[in-house]
């Protein structure tokens, strides 16, 4: 069954956590296939108005962090090039005002966005695998995240989708993450300076640093998240206590691991919340899109029985010890 969920309207920066997974729960997903779904998450980006901050590919299902900037910042110029390119002109051509404000609306639509990676990765690996039909199991989830506060919250948890299927115990090593990119590159994106001040003042990092190098600020703010990883790793069997906590935990401090029984709330919190962030954030969301969600009840924002002070639109169930 669908569950409801509401896409930012209007001249707004959003974020959006997104989820998808095969049909049946497959596990098609092998080296090849993830590096072209990677491929083509990314590409998008060049015919469509959209940034990817964060993502893991996993043999069966994928997540990943998108920001749909503002509408209005992008450029005539910005604009007539990337609708030359979503229609595959050559040569340079303005079809007109009227054209390209439509064009406008339609590529900041987060729905256009996933549909667009999906449907091409479905194309291609049909063809491969010599087989028709629909290859992801049902429409995306997605969940507003509330980029004051929340987002650090929303990549560690896809960050840590590999150490918790037991595949590794340091997100570094696994191939296909915005983390082991990070690692490896030193960024995920050419510009990462906005990202880097959100990140870091979720994480405390002081004023001054913030405002500093911009190179210093990252170094810190993805030294500073690798630490944060210590404290969301899930507790799962097959996962080695101890060596998790000498490849994660640089400054020696206590392990804690009291996530395992709380990890199908968060799960669930995470990918099915319709938002996520600070009271206030969430509940801003429902006022602005209440009518869209249908509730036949009153709602309000849930607080999150995993994350002080981060709330969501979807209720935790009870949890029996």
């Amino acid at each position: 069954m669908y569950h409801n969920r509401v896409k930012m309207n209007g001249d707004e920066r959003c974020f959006y956590m997104i989820t998808n997974r095969i049909t049946g729960g497959s596990f098609v997903l092998g080296d090849v296939e993830k590096e072209k779904l990677r491929q083509l998450l990314f590409a998008g980006q060049e015919r469509l108005s959209y940034r990817v901050w964060d993502y893991v590919v996993m043999d069966n299902h994928y997540h990943a962090v998108i920001e749909i900037p503002k509408p209005s910042e992008m450029t005539h110029d910005s604009l007539v090039a990337k609708w030359q390119r979503y229609h595959r002109l050559p040569n340079p051509f303005d079809p007109g005002n009227d054209v390209l404000e439509g064009f406008r609306t339609k590529i900041h639509d987060i729905s256009l966005v996933v549909s667009n990676f999906q449907q091409r990765f479905t194309q291609w690996f049909n063809k491969r695998q010599n087989r028709w039909g629909r290859l992801f199991g049902g429409r995306f989830d997605s969940v507003i995240v509330d980029e004051n506060g929340a987002l650090a919250k929303m990549m560690a948890y896809i960050t840590l989708n590999p150490v918790r299927a037991g595949i590794v115990a340091d997100p570094a090593e696994y191939r296909w993450c915005g983390y082991a990119e990070r690692v490896v590159k030193g960024q995920l994106q050419e510009d990462e300076a906005v990202l880097s001040r959100l990140i870091g003042r979720e994480l405390g990092l002081p004023e001054v640093e913030l405002n500093g190098s911009t190179a210093l600020l990252q170094t810190r703010v993805w030294d500073r998240f690798r630490t944060y990883l210590v404290g969301h790793t899930a507790d799962r069997t097959g996962i080695d206590r101890r060596l998790v906590a000498d490849v994660l935990n640089q400054d020696h401090k206590a392990l804690t691991l009291g996530w395992s029984q709380r990890l199908m709330l968060k799960v669930r919190f995470a990918t099915k919340g319709i938002a996520v962030g600070s009271e206030l954030f969430v509940e801003d969301v429902l006022n602005k899109h209440g009518p869209a969600l249908k509730y036949k009840r009153a709602h309000r924002a849930q607080e999150s029985r995993g994350w002080d002070q981060i709330f969501s639109l979807k209720k935790h169930r009870v949890w029996v010890e």
